[in-house]
């Protein structure tokens, strides 16, 4: 659209008449500039089109959010600002406006001269003439490509605001859970080593029974001395503290000691323990002391896990680059839905029926120390009735 013509008016006449006539058209010519010196000037883009899409006008809110001068858009068709996937979406608007309907406030995608597509809000109406038919259509388009960005952002700050509230929540939720079960891991050995610790004090057991409350007193006092090395283990590994002594280590001597500690929980059970050692080297990089402590967890979680005249077979092999773990029993198995979380810390399958003692640490310090040793560890289920897991070293 070019510039508007300055006000100018017609010199009046002395005849009265005329003189009316005259005053007329000279406001009306003043008010028609002053409304194409607005149009012009406006920020938004105000457009005029015939009702097949032709730009007959075109100003300089166009010119700046579209990219196009008048003199490249005007003549030229609508769709050229339209993206080829809303070439339909164009196509009903003008439907709509032949049938004399307004479009108010309607937002969707434009582009620009430079290929950006822009978010715009579009008003747009029918112009008629003085018989009332619809001749063509005026557009005022607005860039609201910084409000939707506003807009995105501040859904994206929402969402995560949304997101951390919750992990909150969780965190909350799983440190009450957490106290609640060391709360009553520590207190059910407790409560045993206090009981049989009374009897004991009131002088009237006699022997046999004497010897089972001392029994009964160190074997309670070795479950909580464990559950409190778990929780300190497991509070080291996770801020990094954890140091390993390495030294060449013959993983097949460390799997018959955790064996030989193992080896009284698995017989009152009186569940098997089948090792095959077979191997020609089985030398690692590793501290014996944590490597041990990865082999007794593995091993002492089979033994929970498997039912009285069970077996657990523990197979050691050795390739050019690794040697290799297998501890495999004849328990419940694991639920594959499962599987991913079953090296997490506090995490216990309650699926799998009535839950058992221990706070859920001893997998995931396996996990941890394995991973500090430069090797992997996995579970799987073979069948229903199997549960195994691997524990591999680099050689």
């Amino acid at each position: 659209m070019s510039k508007p013509a300055p006000e100018t008016s017609t010199p009046v006449p002395a005849d009265p008449a005329t003189r009316g006539e005259v005053l007329l058209a000279n406001e009306a010519e003043l008010a028609q500039s002053r409304l194409a010196a607005i149009v012009e000037s406006s920020d938004d883009a105000i457009i005029s089109k015939t009702l097949d899409g032709t730009i007959t006008s075109w100003n300089q809110g166009a010119e700046k959010i579209f990219g196009y001068t008048a003199a490249e858009a005007v003549g030229r068709s609508i769709t050229l600002i339209v993206p080829d996937d809303r070439l339909g979406e164009e196509m009903d608007v003008l439907a709509r406006l032949r049938r004399g309907q307004k479009i108010d406030h309607f937002e969707t995608i434009r582009k620009a001269k430079d290929g950006r597509l822009l978010d715009i809000s579009v008003t747009v109406s029918p112009v008629k003439d003085s018989r009332g038919t619809v001749v063509g259509a005026s557009k005022v388009a607005r860039d609201v490509t910084d409000r939707k960005l506003v807009e995105a952002e501040r859904q994206r700050w929402l969402s995560r605001e949304q997101v951390a509230r919750r992990e909150a929540e969780r965190a909350l939720q799983a440190r009450d859970e957490f106290l609640a079960m060391v709360s009553h891991e520590l207190r059910s050995p407790l409560n045993a080593i206090v009981g049989w610790a009374h009897l004991l004090q009131t002088g009237e057991l006699d022997a046999g029974r004497v010897e089972r409350a001392v029994d009964a007193i160190a074997r309670n006092a070795k479950i909580q001395s464990q559950l409190i090395s778990d929780l300190l283990d497991a509070q080291s590994l996770a801020s990094g503290k954890v140091r390993l002594n390495v030294q060449p280590t013959d993983l097949a001597l460390v799997v018959e000691a955790a064996l030989d500690t193992i080896r009284p929980s698995a017989e009152a059970k009186k569940v098997r323990l089948r090792p095959r050692l077979h191997v020609l080297n089985a030398v690692v990089p590793g501290d014996a002391d944590r490597l041990q402590q990865i082999i007794w967890n593995l091993l002492s979680n089979a033994v929970k896990f498997t039912p009285e005249d069970g077996e657990i077979a523990i197979t050691l092999t050795e390739s050019d680059t690794h040697v290799e773990l297998s501890v495999q029993d004849t328990g419940p198995g694991i639920r594959p839905e499962f599987l991913p979380f079953v090296f997490e810390r506090f995490r216990q399958d309650s699926a799998t029926g009535a839950r058992t003692a221990g706070l859920g640490l001893g997998l995931s310090i396996v996990r941890h120390l394995v991973e500090l040793h430069g090797g992997t560890v996995a579970a799987t289920t073979a069948n229903p009735r199997a549960r195994s897991s691997w524990c591999a070293c680099r050689g």
